[in-house]
């Protein structure tokens, strides 16, 4: 009896149970044809990484997002923070990117992309303008200072170079690849790294320590069409956590790859995300996302220019570096710096004032500049008319020398915002403190 015969005689089935039980046993044993593949695993079911601690999974809006990266290799390993990292494969390998089609994976050429994005604070306090401001250079010093990133991205590969009022030193790297979870720090001279794992960001970029926050679920939310970036087409997507609220805009960008999605995987550490957070998929990159803060205070993130990157070889984006050792040790013990030159500071004012005798005695240590004491147990920023002119670790105290004597504003703050004090006006010279220790004042 043909399959056809059975079909036409289906009708006629109830009368034949000895034909109704041949039927069943034939469905059972069937074995699929070619034109009948077996439905192949989805990516997703494979793309969990091994943890060394156990990743929060995405909350069921997030898994229903359509723009979760396809991964065609192995899943990603997290990196941790006392071990090295595996040595990169790259300079042995083609560096092709592997997509999707509809005859099966497929290589192709990466495309190089380079981007300049700076981070802005929100809620900075308005400063008064006094007759003696100097414009200009409240003006220069504001652009020296910005922090400013340089994206490289490349295949599967991500470096940014710092730059600007971070506490990390000026040319410090983040490297990332697509095949780990987690970040390379390099220091400028790129003789060694150091490890940032999965939730450590926050810690790098706000106190220049490597400790390990819990990543929290994550939600994600599709919001359409945004207005087109850089001649890009732009998607809106909402990202929530426990920690923050952000709203991005991803572009596409042809030809980039897993690369822009390591740059997602880095905004997405800042407010605690799963790196396996559906937010960009394969040839996107996010070019603005703000980040706002469950209590208080926002981050932004903004491209401002993106452009494609011939010139870029494999090479240049091993992570981690081929002249980079590993160490585990906590970066150089620098507690406190200045950002500004003495020249710079002075240039703040066209001429200096005379302000009024101050009510108690200064520390000998004043010595006619402004000197920062940072009595709390985070380090700190102190903001001088709405410029971050230095930070303080933790108990620490700084001079800062060339300010004009006068009236300024000044603001204690976070790197990343989510703390700050009202601003209080400043005279120089004199003295600002924050916070106070169990004797007293730290003075």
């Amino acid at each position: 009896m043909t399959p056809r015969s059975i079909g036409v005689r289906s009708r006629a089935f109830v009368a034949s149970f000895l034909s109704l039980g041949l039927g069943l046993n034939l469905g059972a044993c069937k074995a699929p044809t070619p034109s009948e593949p077996i439905a192949p695993a989805s990516p997703q079911a494979s793309a969990e990484p091994t943890p060394l601690a156990t990743l929060p999974s995405s909350s069921p809006s997030a898994l229903a997002s359509p723009f979760a990266t396809s991964d065609a290799g192995p899943p990603p390993l997290n990196v941790r923070g006392d071990r090295a990292v595996p040595a990169d494969p790259l300079p042995r390998d083609s560096f092709a990117s592997v997509v999707a089609s509809p005859s099966g994976p497929t290589a192709r050429e990466p495309v190089g992309y380079t981007l300049q994005a700076v981070l802005h604070a929100g809620d900075i306090a308005v400063h008064q303008r006094f007759s003696e401001s100097s414009l200009p250079g409240i003006d220069a010093a504001k652009k020296r200072l910005e922090p400013r990133m340089t994206v490289d991205l490349l295949g599967t590969r991500m470096r940014i170079v710092l730059g600007g009022a971070f506490v990390l030193p000026l040319d410090t790297e983040l490297r990332a690849r697509a095949d780990l979870f987690g970040h390379v720090v390099v220091t400028p001279d790129a003789t060694s790294y150091r490890v940032a794992a999965p939730g450590a960001l926050r810690a790098v970029f706000g106190e220049r320590r490597f400790d390990v926050a819990p990543l929290l679920s994550a939600e994600v939310w599709p919001r359409g069409d945004a207005p087109k970036r850089f001649s890009l087409r732009t998607r809106k997507v909402d990202v929530v956590t426990r920690a923050a609220k952000a709203s991005f805009e991803v572009a596409h960008a042809d030809g980039v790859g897993d690369a822009g999605a390591l740059l997602c995987r880095t905004l997405l550490d800042l407010m605690n995300a799963p790196p396996t957070t559906p937010l960009c998929a394969i040839d996107e990159i996010p070019v603005r996302a703000e980040l706002r803060w469950t209590a208080r205070g926002s981050l932004t993130f903004e491209a401002t220019a993106l452009a494609r990157h011939p010139d870029l070889t494999p090479q240049q984006l091993t992570t981690p570096p081929l002249t980079a050792t590993f160490t585990d040790a906590p970066l150089p013990r620098v507690r406190a710096d200045v950002l500004l030159f003495e020249s710079e500071l002075a240039a703040l004012r066209t001429a200096p004032s005379e302000p009024p005798e101050p009510t108690t005695p200064l520390p000998p240590d004043v010595e006619g500049g402004l000197l920062l004491v940072n009595a709390t147990d985070q380090l700190r920023f102190a903001w001088v008319d709405g410029l971050p002119i230095a930070w303080l670790g933790p108990g620490m105290r700084l001079r800062v020398p060339g300010l004009q004597h006068g009236r300024y504003t000044l603001q204690w703050r976070t790197f990343l915002g989510e703390i700050f004090d009202a601003p209080q006006p400043l005279t120089v010279p004199g003295v600002s403190q924050l916070g106070s220790t169990d004797g007293g004042p730290a003075l």
